[in-house]
Formats: C-alpha cells, sequence, structure tokens
C-alpha cells in the first residue's frame, strides 16, 4: 500500500502522485486487455498498448503454461500478446474478458488483483484469481510478472477445452 504522501523519509518516486501515475498506466493496459476483441481501431489501440512498455521491458509467465516463459527485447510485447492470444482465442466472451482487476501501488511497482476466465466449448466454465507486477521506469512497464492461482488447473482447462476445438474441427 502506499504510504502517505507526507510521512517523514518518503521518497519523491514513492510519494502517492507518482503510485497513481504508475497505476494509471497499468489500468489502461488492463483496459486494453480486456477491449483486445475488438476490432474498431485496432492499430491505435495496439500503438497506445505497446507505448505502455519500456522497450527493455521483460515479462515473465509460467513456463508450463502455452504462453509460458520469459519475453523480452524488441517485440517482447507483441509475442506474448500473440501466445496468450492463441492460448485463449474463442474461450473468452467479452464477459470473460472482464478482469475485474483491483490496484495496489508501491514506489515503482503496480499490483493487480485480477481473475483469469474462460469457457469452453462444452460450457466448462474457469474463473481464476491471478496477481501481476509491474515493476515501473519513467511511467512505463519495465518488468511484469503474472502468477496464477493454481497453474496447473489453467493447463488442464486449456487442455481440455483445445481438445474439444480439434475435435470440431
Amino acid at each position: 500500500m502506499s504510504p502517505e504522501p507526507d510521512s517523514p523519509g518518503v521518497a519523491d518516486g514513492m510519494r502517492r502522485g507518482g503510485c497513481a501515475a504508475n497505476i494509471a498506466v497499468v489500468r489502461r493496459l488492463f483496459e486494453a486487455i480486456e477491449t483486445r476483441g475488438d476490432p474498431k481501431d485496432f492499430a491505435a489501440r495496439w500503438a497506445a498498448y505497446v507505448e505502455m512498455y519500456d522497450p527493455d521491458v521483460v515479462i515473465h509467465e509460467a513456463f508450463g503454461l502455452p504462453c509460458g516463459g520469459d519475453y523480452s527485447g524488441d517485440d517482447a510485447v507483441a509475442r506474448h500478446a500473440q501466445a496468450f492470444n492463441a492460448a485463449w482465442q474463442g474461450l473468452q466472451s467479452i464477459n470473460d474478458r472482464s478482469l475485474e482487476p483491483r490496484f495496489l501501488a508501491d514506489g515503482d511497482h503496480v499490483i493487480v488483483l485480477w481473475r483469469q476466465k474462460g469457457t469452453s466449448a462444452d460450457g466448462e466454465v474457469f474463473d481464476m484469481p491471478a496477481v501481476s507486477v509491474y515493476q515501473m521506469k519513467d511511467g512505463r512497464i519495465i518488468d511484469a510478472r503474472m502468477f496464477h492461482f493454481d497453474t496447473a488447473a489453467v493447463i488442464g482447462f486449456l487442455k481440455r477445452a483445445s481438445r474439444l476445438v480439434s475435435a470440431e474441427s
């Protein structure tokens, strides 16, 4: 949680204003993620989305997930987005895309409590809490780490859902 802005010894970067600005960036990121399925103004949305990340960003996902691994380099954001979309494509209605984020900040870190959701073709509903930790640098995300409550359950759901899609093809 953010310390009080006038607390003795609190560095300028830890003041509430810095935390609020960092939360605003990450809030915009979550809004972009939630509206990713809307083709309207995709190019402008994608440019704004990428702009939220520092060019030297590293994105971390659990290695066992289909979109798992560490993403770095010039195309880190695009590769991570493509892997995530490949894993969850067709499993998230507009309602499933609602992440229900709650934002907390301390200094150059923003923590987001959110929900990963999906619905398979046979109606299996997946809804699990997750946490992301974002480290900020100069108003942009320099490090992103996603933590799912139960990685095995995420993998199981995605495998079952992909088998259904394969069987229908």
